[in-house]
């Protein structure tokens, strides 16, 4: 299956019949729009193609199908949804809600005696969601529901047949990533605050670079962290220059972003090595360069050759600029900050390993972000060091940090 590389995100809820999804789904519609996205509300199946149409009337129990031949009818609806709605939405970076998706497929199909492996097959060419919700409400809850609004049951509306659809639906999250199961039972509002802190999580985990800079770090150890960047969706995985290669390989297909640390921890060493270094993170795969400013040079006023280094180096990758700010005076932060936006640098960011602010309060470097995105207006802004808790990015975000730079990005969502 395909990831969403696309610079749209879709997202679909599932669960059984009467577990609320459409409901959700068009909430969660609403709530994107008042805060300014462009929203495709759309579901399945659909009505726009012919085996849409012909799907719907072998579920009304109008006409009669083999069951593998009605799931390749979904397929092929699927295919002509995709490629007619969807990725065209996601083009243009649009968020795409869809009411099932092929999820809803392997849940049906199994619980109807079709094989999980064949209906994971004729799925397999298809885009993988950035985010699936499954909505958890037990079997009779649901035939209530359904009862409740007076409508004729579909084949697949049976109590019996829910709990079998149940079976197979507890098993995607082992399967897929980005699946959470959320408790549908309750009011309305309710459920939609369960499924909008999943969102503010996942938000939260776009603008994470998760990060294994440890000198003693074995290849497992940069594994594992890659595996949490594709779990969780960071916005990218930091390592030190020899991991490179190996990081480009495992995020391969994967929207996270491969970046390379550039002369910890103060930036000292000769202008051409760290040209090399960058030139070589190039060539091994990296997209972007969390680089050092030359923490000795600001400390004697060379500004002059701080900013033709930084020029240079910001020519090879798009690059994020260290400048150590635990080290500096608020003047020396200000200045830095303004050098780092002529040298051409996409962001400014407060600290790496053994800045001494590591040991003070998050108050402090909260301070310093807002000096350096006053002195370097337009540029992104990276906080990092010593953030460790949901509550400790939400203050960085709060004083004006785009980034988190963090080795503890899963316990920050997870908390």
């Amino acid at each position: 299956m395909k990831h969403n590389n696309y610079p749209g995100n879709f997202i679909v809820f599932e669960g059984l019949d009467g577990s609320g999804q459409s409901t959700q789904a068009n909430l969660l519609r609403d709530f994107f729009i008042k805060n300014g996205f462009q929203v495709v509300l759309t579901k399945e199946p659909t009505l726009a193609s012919e085996a849409g149409r012909k799907i719907r009337k072998i579920l009304d129990e109008k006409e009669k199908i083999s069951l593998q031949k009605l799931q390749e009818l979904f397929a092929q609806d699927r295919k002509e949804h995709l490629t007619k709605i969807i990725t065209p939405a996601l083009k243009k970076g649009k968020i795409v809600i869809s009411d099932r998706y092929f999820f809803s497929s392997f849940a049906y199909g199994e619980a109807s005696g079709l094989a999980l492996k064949w209906l994971l097959k004729i799925n397999d060419n298809f885009l993988l969601p950035d985010l699936i919700f499954i909505l958890k409400v037990r079997p009779r809850a649901c035939i209530r529901r359904i009862e409740k609004r007076g409508e004729k049951k579909t084949i697949f509306e049976k109590e019996k047949k829910l709990k079998k659809v149940w079976q197979t639906y507890k098993i995607l999250p082992k399967i897929f990533k980005n699946v959470y199961m959320i408790k549908g039972e309750g009011t309305i509002p309710q459920v939609f605050e369960r499924v909008k802190n999943v969102i503010k999580n996942k938000k939260l985990a776009q603008i994470i670079d998760q990060t294994n800079i440890k000198p003693e770090a074995t290849a497992q150890d940069i594994k594992n962290t890659c595996r949490e960047a594709i779990e969780y969706g960071f916005r990218g995985v930091c390592v030190n220059p020899k991991w490179i290669k190996m990081v480009k390989s495992q995020l391969k297909g994967t929207r996270s972003k491969v970046i390379c640390l550039v002369d910890p921890p103060i930036g000292d060493s000769p202008h051409k090595k760290r040209i090399q270094i960058c030139r070589k993170a190039k060539k091994d795969g990296a997209d972007e360069t969390d680089v050092v400013i030359s923490l000795p040079d600001i400390k004697h006023g060379r500004w002059v050759k701080i900013l033709k280094d930084l020029k240079e180096i910001c020519k090879i990758l798009p690059t994020k600029v260290i400048i150590g700010s635990g080290y500096l005076t608020d003047e020396e932060i200000e200045k830095a900050s303004s050098i780092v936006k002529k040298a051409g640098a996409i962001c400014v960011k407060t600290a790496t390993a053994k800045d001494p602010l590591e040991n003070r309060e998050l108050k402090e470097k909260a301070r310093h972000l807002k000096i350096m995105k006053k002195a370097a207006v337009g540029l992104l802004v990276k906080a990092s060091g010593n953030i460790k808790t949901k509550r400790d990015a939400e203050e960085m975000i709060k004083a004006g940090a785009d980034i988190i730079g963090t080795s503890s990005g899963v316990e920050i969502l997870n908390r």
